[in-house]
């Protein structure tokens, strides 16, 4: 960046003065390539350069007034010669500047308000700004915003600091350091003095001591220099609502922070969030990654923490997390009234409702958000303040487990947002949801848990073609399930073998398998689950073309879908009567249950609903 800011500053472009903004955190490093970008072409600027620190980001910033004294004092004029006040004085310098070739390094900066006075109007000069605000209103500049560290410019300033042995003996522990440090180039350079200043300490000693999050800051300083120090030349001047924003969206552990979820947290409407946000962004004290999502630095997150610990009550605090979690709870609750309707009851909850248009909007909130909501669970379950198993409406009903409890809350909620995902064609939404559930299960020993993931992460993957993953998953499940003699967990796990072996085209052994969860469910006392069957097995009679046997399953499984208020299924189990009534060239009936199926699977974008469309439309 150095060259090309080289470069930028002089190259002349006509009668226009070069004016360059770079922005960032504090921390990242602005002065320190201000101070290389300025040496880098000292030859360009024949009348030499002006240098002030603006001390913007602190609680006195100078006033432009004195800054434009400083310079024409620089500029050799008396004190007598400096005329009072800003419109004189800036008319003065750019009377002194003019024809002149200097380049004005201006460090630091608050705002625009503060740089444009001390902008000459010469076209021979050229301007170099820095600040931790975003200067977009700064008429005609280039700006530039500063990054972290890559990784390997990380390693290369500590190794030339500390000294490339100590650095090349433990590579790993290096990286582990500067990761701890978040690449930010002043916790890397303060690590790289303490290790120079130490020539006894190693690099896995010093990397130890940054591990704890609660002495990360506190590690991270030396003689004036401190990370901390920094970040609260940033906060200070805050007013006190972005103050408090700061500090209460810092408490959550999720990796980024939606403008809905934002709004939860502060108790604020999204137009306010958004606008917090967005102004913390401006202010390199939040980072963007994307419309409408923010994240922290890893060490700013820790720094706000601090903040909020010392400064919000408790109560504040916890009532901030629990608006976050009612937040995802909803969330989950809309995910459930699209794909699972009949489940979920829709009233009594604190948190607004979060509705999706259809099964893509859900999916793509389950895309955004599974990370999110595993992080709010998880952080609940430590604080033990709420019990969740109460809390995410007929969890049990959905998931089919019996024995649901905090300990294993985060793998039950992920694994209905796997069979919701399922429900409307989200496969990888629905592994990714389901694969997490299964981590969860294996970590907590949950048994139940596991051989009803398997199952369903078998259907999945079977369905999609992955026939030998999809077995393997069988194998586990039944294993598991079968020593506990848990019917849900074989009923499952016998649908995921069918969706194996209907895609590897064996269609006796589809059957059979179907056969056999149904038999598990009814024996286990559940049986209208027995019906889960009904719809893959129409498909394998139909396929081998017993279309009778398929209308058979069909009407009996009808009822069952209608006592179990599943519009989804249902609507799926009249398709396929009308197709099988078609097969059977009876397209009066056909027709009929075409319509039936029409008017359920309307309110739902699923591909069978799209079907019956096509075929009602002749198309």
């Amino acid at each position: 960046m150095i060259a090309d800011l080289a470069e930028r500053l002089t190259t002349t472009t006509g009668n226009a003065l070069t004016v360059v903004a770079v922005s960032g955190a504090g921390g990242i490093g602005k002065t320190t390539l201000a101070l290389h970008v300025a040496h880098a072409v000292r030859g360009a600027f024949a009348d030499g350069q002006l240098y002030a620190s603006l001390r913007g980001a602190g609680a006195a910033p100078l006033r432009p007034e004195d800054v434009l004294a400083d310079f024409l004092r620089a500029l050799g004029l008396s004190d007598r010669e400096i005329p009072s006040g800003i419109p004189a004085r800036t008319a003065r310098l750019r009377s002194a500047l003019s024809g002149r070739r200097v380049l004005i390094v201006l460090d630091d900066a608050m705002d625009t308000s503060q740089v444009a006075p001390l902008i000459p109007g010469a076209a021979t000069c050229a301007v170099l700004v820095t600040s931790r605000s975003w200067l977009g209103d700064l008429p005609g500049a280039h700006q530039e915003r500063l990054d972290l560290f890559r990784r390997e410019e990380a390693l290369e300033l500590l190794a030339r600091v500390a000294g490339a042995e100590r650095v090349a003996v433990q590579p790993a522990e290096a990286v582990k350091l500067v990761e701890s440090c978040g690449l930010l180039p002043l916790a890397v350079r303060i690590v790289a003095a303490r290790l120079a200043a130490r020539p006894g300490m190693s690099v896995e000693v010093l990397a130890s001591r940054l591990i704890d999050e609660r002495r990360r800051l506190a590690e991270l300083k030396i003689g004036r220099d401190a990370v901390e120090s920094s970040f609260a030349l940033g906060y200070e001047p805050l007013g006190a609502d972005h103050a408090r924003a700061f500090r209460l969206l810092a408490l959550m552990d999720g990796p980024d922070l939606s403008v809905a979820a934002a709004a939860a947290v502060l108790d604020v409407s999204q137009a306010e969030a958004e606008d917090l946000c967005e102004s913390l962004v401006d202010l390199s004290l939040l980072q963007s990654r994307g419309p409408g999502r923010y994240r922290y630095h890893d060490l700013v997150r820790l720094y706000a923490r601090g903040l909020a610990e010392r400064v919000d009550s408790a109560k504040e605090r916890t009532a901030a997390s629990d608006r976050l979690l009612d937040h995802y709870l909803e969330g989950i609750r809309g995910v459930c009234r699209v794909s699972l309707p009949g489940f979920v009851h829709q009233a009594g909850h604190q948190a607004p409702e979060l509705t999706f248009a259809d099964g893509p909007a859900a999916r793509a909130w389950m895309r955004a958000e599974q990370a999110n909501v595993s992080a709010a669970l998880e952080q609940a379950g430590r604080s033990g303040t709420r019990a969740l198993a109460e809390e995410v409406p007929l969890l049990t009903e959905v998931t089919g487990l019996s024995d649901l409890d905090d300990r294993i809350i985060l793998g039950a909620v992920l694994m209905a947002l796997g069979l919701g995902a399922l429900r409307v064609r989200g496969r990888d939404e629905a592994i990714s949801s389901l694969s997490a559930a299964l981590t969860i299960a294996e970590v907590q020993q949950s048994p139940r848990l596991a051989a009803t993931t398997h199952g369903l992460l078998a259907m999945t993957l079977g369905d999609a073609g992955f026939v030998d993953e999809a077995r393997a998953h069988v194998t586990q499940g039944l294993r598991l399930a079968y020593e506990i003699n848990d019917p849900q967990g074989i009923g499952v796990n016998f649908l995921g073998a069918a969706a194996a072996a209907f895609r590897s085209g064996d269609m006796e052994e589809t059957i059979d398998c179907l056969l056999r969860s149904a038999q598990a469910y009814r024996e286990g006392g559940l049986p209208l689950r027995a019906a889960w069957a009904a719809h893959r097995l129409m498909d394998a009679y139909r396929a081998l073309g017993r279309h009778e046997e398929a209308v058979k399953v069909g009407e009996e499984a009808l009822p069952l879908y209608q006592v179990m208020n599943d519009p989804l299924l249902a609507g799926c189990i009249l398709s396929r009567l009308g197709q099988a009534w078609s097969d059977l060239g009876d397209p009066e009936r056909a027709l009929r249950y075409w319509k039936e199926a029409d008017v359920i699977l309307g309110p739902y974008d699923v591909p069978e609903g799209r079907a019956v469309r096509r075929r009602l439309s002749g198309s």
